[in-house]
């Protein structure tokens, strides 16, 4: 169970407890002072040492007697696409966080070590790889998770991504679509809106391994997939993700291809505030509430709870543009 660092006079005496953590760590009480306090003249290695000590002891800084100081946990800059998921969802989460007084740390995953040389109250992570998810497992404090696959591990606050994949699945076939191509990514997310595009395919009683094509999303691939859905005849493709690809998936259909959209093809992006809406043709978009996700996060990170994990889904929505034709309902399948 985890303790204040500064307890009350009928508990452990605010020095007591200091020098717990400083005779455990080897440095004087003032240095483990500075540590929580996040003073920069500390050299790391001490730093490392102080923390991981009072970590052990099940210590931790009051939080009342300063302002929450939270890591946000990201990918590099040079992977971030402007506009794009992490983008937005990084510049929501920083003014949720300043509208609390909250101070906030940007660590990219390619320095993740750092989170072990500060003394932060909290974690939001907007990251995917599998060595930043354990370095996370073993900091004993809150972190925010936008994915629901480590809801054992973290908070959670995400959008089901089955459910997500039902809601185009069923909205494609409602236009007649049957041959429907999704151009995703190959994480849990990305696999999981596939699936539920073949869940709506397998409830209107049609095979998704005759008429669903999965493509992969790697800059790389684009154009391999896109000449892949147009060879198989496809009449529609979905392209989830706030990443643009989307809009570089109906120029290669329109420009390189010389396919019309919707005529020849239907398309369905991620909806991108300012950017899908003036595309011709408008597209036709899944929305996520990514504003909505980040005030969730960041409620969540200012509360303090250590104990109990909290699970928050958000819905979808789907916008509906010019970017989709209405096919007859009756019309055979194309082979």
């Amino acid at each position: 169970m985890e303790r204040d660092i500064l307890e009350t006079k009928t508990k452990k005496g605010n020095g007591a407890v200091l020098a717990l953590v400083a005779d455990r760590a080897r440095v004087s009480a003032g240095t483990v002072s500075r540590v929580f306090n996040n003073c920069g003249e500390i050299p790391p290695r001490t730093r490392i040492r102080v923390l991981a000590s009072a970590r052990e002891l099940g210590f931790r800084p009051r939080v009342g007697i300063r302002g929450k100081q939270i890591a946000l946990v990201t990918e590099p800059p040079q992977n971030t696409v402007m506009g794009g998921y992490v983008n937005t969802l990084t510049q929501y989460i920083c003014f949720a966080l300043s509208l609390r007084k909250a101070s906030v740390s940007m660590i990219t995953e390619d320095h993740i070590n750092l989170l072990a040389e500060s003394w932060f109250d909290g974690v939001i992570g907007i990251a995917w790889r599998e060595d930043t998810i354990e370095v996370l497992k073993e900091l004993h404090i809150p972190v925010v998770w936008f994915c629901d696959n480590q809801a054992k591990w973290f908070h959670t606050v995400y959008s089901d991504a089955r459910k997500t994949g039902e809601l185009v699945g069923s909205y494609l076939l409602a236009k007649g679509h049957r041959k429907i191509a999704v151009i995703h990514q190959t994480d849990y997310t990305g696999c999981n809106r596939l699936v539920g595009v073949r869940l709506a395919m397998v409830k209107a009683g049609l095979d998704p391994e005759r008429l669903l094509l999965g493509l992969e999303t790697t800059p790389e691939l684009l154009h391999f997939s896109v000449k892949r859905l147009i060879d198989a005849d496809c009449s529609a493709v979905w392209v989830p993700g706030e990443d643009m690809n989307a809009i570089k998936v109906s120029w290669l259909i329109q420009e390189l291809a010389g396919k019309r959209i919707p005529e020849d093809i239907s398309l369905i992006a991620s909806e991108n505030p300012e950017i899908t809406a003036f595309q011709r043709p408008a597209l036709t978009a899944v929305q996520a509430p990514l504003r909505e996700m980040a005030e969730a996060a960041v409620r969540i990170i200012m509360e303090d709870r250590h104990e109990g994990l909290t699970s928050i889904e958000m819905p979808v929505r789907l916008i509906e543009r010019n970017s989709v034709a209405v096919l007859p309902a009756a019309a055979p399948v194309r082979q």
